[in-house]
């Protein structure tokens, strides 16, 4: 086995153990070794110094591959990266920016709409969330947290019938969902 070889394996054991700090190192010695071409590499390196909390070093990391990405998978990895980053820093504007994007590179996966629609929300708009949840929906996506988030976005609104609705779409996949079940029972009361 070579040596590159052996650490990805030790970094797949130290990414599989949540050993953010010891990937990190890994990463580093990697990309000695290697050309930082490996635009995945350094991109999966990027999102461990997110987890980490490094998000100068992490943002100086996807700046220096960001002309790199060349295809849609790489400027997918890359613009989530940078939605978290911005996300982390409280920026959900940038954030939600960033989530769009991605979701553009890749539109079979509909919960980075997901994610841009909690950031949307975190800034007071709902509105924006529930149209963003919406079109979530209409792609893959964990349908149950699609429709629980549609549901407090509309209750949100002060729309607790619809609310109510998208509560019932949560109970319909999964019958044991006690929050939603809870938001039922309490929206019941009000519409």
């Amino acid at each position: 086995m070579s040596e590159i070889e052996e650490l990805y394996e030790a970094l797949e054991e130290a990414r599989e153990a949540d050993q953010v700090a010891s990937a990190c190192v890994i990463y580093e010695e990697m990309l000695t070794l290697e050309d930082i071409e490996n635009i995945f590499s350094t991109l999966l390196y990027a999102t461990d110094l997110i987890d980490f909390g490094n998000f100068a070093q992490a943002e100086a990391t996807l700046h220096r591959v960001e002309e790199l990405c060349d295809d849609d998978d790489a400027m997918e990895l890359l613009l989530f990266n940078f939605a978290t980053l911005h996300e982390k820093r409280g920026d959900f504007s940038q954030a939600e920016k960033y989530y769009r994007q991605a979701h553009e590179k890749n539109t079979t996966r509909g919960e980075l709409l997901v994610m841009a629609a909690n950031m949307a929300f975190h800034r007071g708009e709902a509105g924006k969330a529930e149209f963003l949840v919406r079109e979530a929906l209409k792609y893959q996506c964990e349908r149950d947290e699609a429709y629980a988030n549609l549901g407090g976005y509309l209750a949100s609104q002060r729309r607790f019938a619809e609310a109510k609705a998208a509560f019932e779409e949560v109970v319909k996949i999964d019958r044991g969902n006690e929050h939603a079940l809870e938001w039922i029972e309490d929206l019941e009361q009000l519409c």
